[in-house]
């Protein structure tokens, strides 16, 4: 069970466009595996269309910072009754970089404050 000062990544996934028509789809919550910054492995109740002309955005948020972003799916799987999806995002440095200071944040969570020593 998560405490509520304990850090968490949400992950979310709407659909943006169609073909050539946008669509403001609303965000549905998925369960993240793997999050690295150039890409994301998933679970989600539903099967997901892997076709050029649909665009997902993919949101990774952890309350610090909100991030938007596309990806390819590369590869569909079933794990445990869920499909699971590997994803590879559409990133540039800043967004990646943005999702490892996500990915520190988190793992800085878990250490003890008195075993950490900061330096400058």
């Amino acid at each position: 069970m998560l405490h509520e000062r304990q850090h968490q990544i949400t992950v979310s996934i709407r659909l943006l466009r169609i073909g050539e028509m946008t669509i403001h789809g609303k965000s549905h919550p998925v369960t993240p595996l793997e999050l690295v910054p150039n890409g994301l492995v998933f679970l989600c109740p539903w099967k997901i269309p892997i076709q050029s002309n649909v665009l997902l955005g993919y949101v990774i948020d952890d309350r610090v910072d909100h991030l938007l972003l596309t990806g390819t799916l590369e590869d569909r799987g079933l794990f445990q009754g869920h499909y699971m999806y590997r994803l590879e995002f559409e990133a540039d440095r800043e967004q990646k970089s943005r999702i490892i200071g996500m990915l520190n944040r988190m793992m800085l969570q878990e250490l003890q404050p008195s075993k950490l020593k900061l330096y400058s």
